[in-house]
Parts: C-alpha cells; sequence; structure tokens
C-alpha cells in the first residue's frame, strides 16, 4: 500500500496496475455494404461469430442460431407426438 502512496517523477499508471489486462480477441469488423447472412458466414461461420462475436453480427447470428434449434426441437416433438 505504501508503494501507491510515493509518486516519483516517472510516475506511469501501467505499473501498478493490480490485474494485469489481457489481449484483445479477435474482432473482424465488416464493411457497411455486407448483408447480414455474408457478414455471419465470412468470419468463420455462423456458430464463430455467434460463440466467439469475432464480429458486429454476433447478436443476429445467435437469434438465427435461436430460430434453427427451435425448428429442429419443434420438428422432432412433432414427430414423436404422432
Amino acid at each position: 500500500m505504501a508503494k501507491d502512496a510515493i509518486l516519483d517523477s516517472d510516475f506511469n499508471l501501467d505499473n501498478l496496475e493490480r490485474i494485469p489486462r489481457r489481449e484483445l480477441p479477435y474482432y473482424d469488423e465488416q464493411d457497411d455494404d455486407v448483408g447480414l447472412i455474408s457478414g455471419m458466414m465470412s468470419s468463420g461461420g455462423i456458430f464463430r461469430v455467434a460463440f466467439l462475436d469475432t464480429n458486429q453480427f454476433g447478436p443476429h447470428a445467435m437469434i438465427v442460431m435461436l430460430f434453427g434449434f427451435a425448428a429442429i426441437t419443434g420438428s422432432i416433438l412433432f414427430a414423436l407426438s404422432l
């Protein structure tokens, strides 16, 4: 605690961090003219975009996956009810 109170002329805030910062993850920002489907597929596929959030289409990819898994689950339940 005493080292925090001493201010030198070479005081640097980066040297006093108690929790080191991690490296930023990979982020591939797409241009404005990229469409929704091509934007989700261009950064490694829909699963990578949804789970690792590799570009700005992460929330859209999660919604597409939600509809996909809901359709699969619904069709399985419908098939079991016949």
